[in-house]
């Protein structure tokens, strides 16, 4: 078995205010929304995409998410998302883990981590 990829689930609130906010703030486009009124969506952005579901009847689930990014100039991408208004909630650090990384919560709450691996030596 060749696993290759994965889709976070993500319990939001109001999926069009969390739609706006992956798009218009972490950067990322409208790949899909399901549903009548809409219920279900996909934002992607280059291989990752992560899937939002309004959660009406288990609102406990929502904020409960954590994901982990892997991508390359995440210096830049920190400035840029934090311009934009983005809730960091760890700053960019290089950590012993050899990572460079940091943390934002998105409008519900999930904590998304983005973040490369060091080079050894420029840690």
């Amino acid at each position: 078995m060749n696993i290759s990829c994965a889709s976070p689930i993500l319990q939001v609130a109001d999926l069009n205010k969390a739609i706006a906010f992956y798009c218009d703030i972490l950067g990322f486009s409208r790949e899909f929304v399901y549903g009548e009124p809409a219920y279900y969506a996909g934002v992607k952005r280059n291989d990752v995409i992560f899937h939002l579901c309004r959660s009406e009847e288990n609102a406990e689930r929502r904020g409960m998410g954590s994901v982990y990014v892997f991508c390359d100039e995440v210096d830049i991408y920190y400035d840029a998302i934090r311009a934009k208004g983005a809730e960091v909630t760890s700053p960019l650090n290089t950590y012993p883990y050899g990572m460079r990384d940091f943390q934002i919560k998105d409008t519900d709450g999930n904590l998304i981590c983005f973040g490369c691996p060091v080079e050894e030596g420029n840690g």
